[in-house]
């Protein structure tokens, strides 16, 4: 149908040249007013006929602001005779707006002019208050247009396309903002065994495509709306440019739609699932290779096509497989962060040596553990609750939080096996929790616990200290005696000798010892990450730069915080 449907418009478009038209007069477009930051739509409707719209058009629009910035918008075709532009003005002020076609012949898409005015966001939403989030070189975390370091607390949703729009999508988006979460992660799936974005691209994009982006439209929107960035994978699943032949320039085309259509949101792009470095080709037969991936291709385009340059990545291998290191998609020039995917022990510390590596050789770009163990599905509470704190304390400052249903609604993989995480089983039975319970687990609201606790603090300022002895020593090292201890779980940064954060979490209450101090006092508490309460332990002072510090409350995972007094 699709390919007999794009011959009856080639055959119109030999009947009439879009060339042939003559240029028509048309007046500049009404001034609109615009809050800053939010996204503004405006239509352009051609004027010349088409074979491929998709294909053959190309329409940019530039945007002159105050002080002269200059903003190139491209815009996109959405059906019949119809284009449009999303724009979200960054400063207030007038707005000025020109078109520039690939046609020049087409009166009603070339030369087209207006002005918007930019005015006051009055709203409660910090991502307007505040701006886009952006990344700086050497800056290890992200932050909003001006400056602010922006806490990522994300959730995860691989199937969001098949979620309900009112009746599900809606509750989870509403639901997460109240239980402290900043970022909707998402891809338009694209899987054999589920459910994808709707739309068949392998002939084209056309007519019968543009329903599904509609519904895309409508929950970027409403993710926007509800002042949430939305870290989005672009177009299917990875398998699709693996099992299908696409041309580079149509994997252009499709890149900078997408940069067209979605640019104008407060997103964070995220590519395709496992992309970086081959999407786990080397473990069998493929010509998709780390070198020519053409995930690479879409990156650079999306990149390239979107003017407030977005943070971009590439959705990681496993770390066992590709780290910072082992990256391909960081030679990309496009490329400002990655979106790990890791799974640290929770039976005994992490391996200190995969957060290492991107604090070391990752360029000085953020790193968000961007996907881990899902609740309830590869592990219980504790572990779900626990990847988020050893990701903060480990120098990756955003952390992807998954449920069982909505991580991946209805989900057809193994939801009849049993998972050990180190620490407990997840039974058939956990897995088959709707997602109307998940989205209410206790690990939300203790996740919520944990974005305060930190934003209580220059959380940005915490340096990771690994395994070093320098800054901490555990219980179970052979220097240590005090209480025979077992072993210590443990992740510790520090803000210099002003503040120190110290998590321990296996079923002990052991501790060890904090070295680097200064001479004090410091205050010393407790925080209990379960359900957010202070338990203070009063003003300390160091022994030779050294806090012994007491046992834990009790046996579950504890955060130990230690500030100079006064500091």
């Amino acid at each position: 149908m699709k390919m007999k449907t794009r011959f009856i418009k080639m055959l119109a478009g030999l009947l009439v040249s879009a060339t042939a038209l003559p240029r028509l007069s048309f007046a500049a477009k009404a001034t609109d007013n615009v809050p800053c930051w939010t996204m503004h739509e405006i239509p352009f409707t051609g004027q010349g006929t088409y074979a491929d719209p998709f294909g053959d058009v190309t329409l940019d629009v530039t945007f002159t602001g105050p002080g002269g910035i200059a903003m190139v918008m491209p815009a996109f075709w959405d059906g019949d005779s119809n284009w449009r532009v999303r724009f979200a003005p960054t400063q207030e002020g007038l707005w000025q707006y020109e078109t520039a076609c690939s046609n020049t012949a087409d009166a009603g898409l070339h030369g087209i002019s207006g002005t918007i005015e930019c005015v006051p966001y009055t709203g409660d939403l910090e991502i307007y208050q505040r701006g886009f989030i952006k990344t700086e070189p050497g800056v290890c975390y992200m932050m909003y247009a001006d400056g602010t370091p922006f806490f990522y607390l994300g959730d995860t949703h691989w199937g969001m396309v098949k979620e309900p729009f009112d009746t599900m999508f809606k509750t989870v988006v509403d639901a997460r903002v109240v239980q402290g979460f900043t970022v909707y992660q998402s891809q338009p799936h694209m899987h054999p065994d589920n459910h994808g974005p709707g739309y068949n691209l392998r002939d084209g994009l056309d007519e019968s495509d543009l329903a599904a982006f509609a519904d895309l439209d409508r929950r970027f929107a409403y993710i926007a709306e509800a002042g949430m960035v939305h870290a989005n994978a672009q177009l299917f699943y990875p398998t699709e440019l693996s099992e299908n032949h696409y041309e580079t320039d149509y994997l252009q085309q499709l890149g900078r739609y997408w940069a067209a259509r979605y640019g104008a949101y407060p997103v964070l792009w995220t590519t395709a699932q496992e992309a970086d470095d081959d999407y786990y080709y080397e473990r069998g037969d493929s010509t998709f290779t780390a070198e020519n991936n053409p995930w690479k291709t879409i990156a650079a385009a999306v990149g390239a096509s979107d003017p407030y340059k977005h943070p971009l990545t590439a959705h990681q291998e496993a770390t066992s497989y590709t780290n910072a290191s082992k990256s391909e998609f960081k030679k990309l020039e496009a490329h400002s962060w990655f979106g790990a995917q890791w799974s640290p022990s929770l039976d005994h510390s992490p391996d200190f040596a995969v957060p290492k590596d991107y604090r070391c050789n990752g360029g000085g770009k953020p790193t968000i553990n961007y996907e881990g163990l899902y609740d309830y599905f590869w592990t219980g509470h504790f572990g779900a609750r626990a990847q988020g704190w050893i990701s903060y304390l480990n120098g990756m400052y955003g952390y992807g939080y998954g449920a069982i249903d909505l991580w991946l609604y209805q989900c057809p993989w193994e939801m009849d096996i049993a998972r050990f995480d180190g620490v407990e089983y997840i039974t058939p039975e956990d897995k088959a929790t709707p997602w109307t319970e998940s989205l209410y687990f206790e690990t939300a609201g203790q996740l919520g616990h944990m974005r305060r606790f930190f934003e209580s603090m220059d959380w940005w300022e915490l340096t990771p200290r690994f395994n070093s002895w320098k800054w901490f020593i555990p219980a179970w090292s052979p220097w240590w005696r005090p209480w025979n201890a077992t072993a210590t779980s443990f992740s510790v940064a520090s803000d210099g000798n002003n503040a120190y954060v110290a998590y321990f979490y296996q079923p002990t209450r052991s501790t060890g010892l904090l070295r680097g101090l200064n001479c004090g006092p410091y205050i010393a508490a407790w925080f209990n990450p379960r359900n957010g309460e202070a338990v203070p332990i009063g003003s300390v002072k160091p022994f030779l730069g050294m806090y012994f510090i007491p046992c834990k409350p009790d046996k579950n995972d504890w955060v130990l915080t230690l500030t100079r007094a006064g500091g």
